[in-house]
């Protein structure tokens, strides 16, 4: 059975739009430091902090936000999707606040780790949020509309960087961190007037609330008989989820080879976009650009060049995300970030940019214009597979806490990555590229190898792919369901037949 309603504007599309406000906190978060550690106000504020002490100040919103990842399984599971948002964006608001009002560097630095854990609660619930109230044929653009979020924030971030800059006032770096309170009391407080998912409340054995939200979010008038079996499609298969699993713990996440399939195919994604290099690329671009010999105001600009690159990218991929193959896109990715990384590598080492000898401008501007590829490629491809893919391949029952230990891998390897970053550029210099080089090739291997395509399965459909729960479908619905009450629970173990379950 067929749901005429589609459309981009569809009511599951502006949900995760709004929701996306917690992927643009987090790109506008980690921007924001990167035009501050190149304003000469701050660094001299704050005593010209050593590489050690700057990748610090960078690092703690890793700490935070891992410390908020870990949280997150057990906050969105007990309060639900929504409060969990909520309560995320309190220390949002609170850490913009201590930033903004930094005495020392102290001050600063707990600010970053309370901002870091709003961020990491968030994103550890919302592109979860979205998957479970999407359609197939939508998912993933509606969960890849956190990447594009976050590719704004850290536009904007740029921007205001650039904007400060131009402000002839030495306390200009606050104004940036004061922005940061503003998307998380609007999200904070917008949340809690979103409907909450459907499959959570299932979840919680809450029907009648579940199917009121479930056509919150679906029905258009005239679909009344598709709302009522996929909504039944939905309840029956988390019910059967329950019962082949029992009340998962976090033990059983790995006790199972199904289960520990399932937290590889989330994990390693999420791994292979940190160590693609992208946030080091983001966190010390400034610090690249001035190894060419470009002052501050050049190293804003074009730190705000490359910030208007990801935007248009994210962008651009709504149009094909859900069209091309997930594991197409990832393959793709990975073994163009080695060769832009392999090219940026050559330039560094056979053209120098040495103080008092003369530059290659070519050299230059071919070093930059792979920086920004590297920006375009993570936005379009493997940028919003990190947000797409773990939600979906997990069972409801297992997606918060599953998330939660992606998020916290997530932002462990980021984390070692900002810390060491500062460090290793400043005693290797280019030969630090080469790492990249090589995670990226790495990954495409991975991906080539281990991945299965998920790409036009629905949620329960998926459960197939790792072989430990059976989805029951539409078939099972008419040939078991005429002597039982509509939204009745049937725990029958059945093969998938077809594929035109919709949500």
């Amino acid at each position: 059975m067929k749901d005429s309603q589609g459309g981009w504007l569809s009511k599951p599309f502006l949900t995760s739009l709004f929701l996306g406000i917690g992927g643009f906190l987090y790109g506008y978060d980690s921007g924001i430091i990167t035009p501050s550690l190149a304003l000469s106000s701050f660094v001299r504020y704050f005593n010209y902090p050593n590489p050690a002490l700057r990748g610090a100040i960078v690092s703690m919103y890793q700490a935070g936000a891992w410390l908020g990842s870990a949280s997150v399984g057990i906050t969105s599971d007990r309060l639900g999707r929504r409060k969990a948002i909520a309560f995320g964006c309190i220390w949002g608001v609170l850490g913009g606040a201590l930033m903004s009002g930094a005495a020392h560097v102290a001050m600063l630095i707990v600010g970053r780790l309370l901002v870091g854990y709003a961020v990491g609660t968030i994103t550890g619930v919302a592109p979860v949020f979205g998957s479970e109230v999407a359609k197939t044929s939508e998912r993933a653009r509606i969960t890849a509309v956190n990447q594009m979020m976050v590719a704004w924030g850290f536009f904007v971030a740029l921007w205001t960087g650039v904007g400060e800059s131009k402000w002839n006032n030495p306390n200009q770096w606050r104004l940036g961190f004061a922005i940061q309170a503003m998307p998380a009391l609007l999200l904070g407080v917008g949340v809690l007037f979103v409907g909450e998912s459907p499959r959570w409340l299932c979840l919680k054995g809450r029907y009648a609330e579940a199917e009121k939200a479930f056509r919150g979010y679906h029905y258009n008038g005239s679909n009344d008989e598709w709302c009522s079996t996929e909504f039944m499609l939905i309840q029956q298969n988390i019910e059967e989820e329950r019962q082949a699993h029992g009340r998962l713990s976090w033990k059983d996440l790995f006790s199972t080879p199904a289960l520990r399939k399932r937290m590889f195919v989330g994990s390693f994604v999420w791994a292979a976009a940190m160590l693609s290099g992208i946030s080091f690329v983001q966190y010390y671009q400034t610090a690249i650009y001035a190894t060419l010999q470009f002052d501050e105001d050049r190293q804003l600009l074009v730190s705000g060049l490359y910030g208007s690159i990801a935007p248009v990218a994210c962008i651009l991929s709504l149009f094909f995300v859900d069209r091309i193959g997930r594991r197409k896109i990832l393959i793709t990715s990975s073994a163009l970030l080695s060769l832009c990384y392999l090219i940026i590598t050559i330039i560094a080492a056979v053209f120098p940019a040495r103080p008092g000898f003369p530059t290659n401008e070519a050299a230059q501007r071919g070093l930059i214009a792979c920086i920004f590829a590297v920006s375009a490629n993570y936005s379009a491809l493997l940028g919003p597979m990190t947000w797409i893919i773990p939600p979906e391949v997990f069972t409801t029952e297992l997606r918060a806490k599953a998330n939660a230990i992606v998020q916290v891998i997530h932002y462990s390897i980021s984390l070692i990555i900002t810390q060491c970053s500062p460090i290793a550029l400043a005693a290797v210099g280019w030969k630090y590229y080469i790492l990249f080089i090589l995670t990226n090739a790495l990954c495409t291997f991975v991906f080539a190898l281990f991945y299965p395509e998920t790409k036009g399965k629905s949620l329960e459909q998926i459960d197939e792919l790792f072989g430990d729960v059976k989805p029951i479908t539409e078939a099972d619905i008419v040939g078991h369901g005429s002597g039982s009450e509509k939204g009745g629970m049937q725990t029958t173990h059945a093969r998938l037949s077809k594929e035109n379950v919709s949500v």
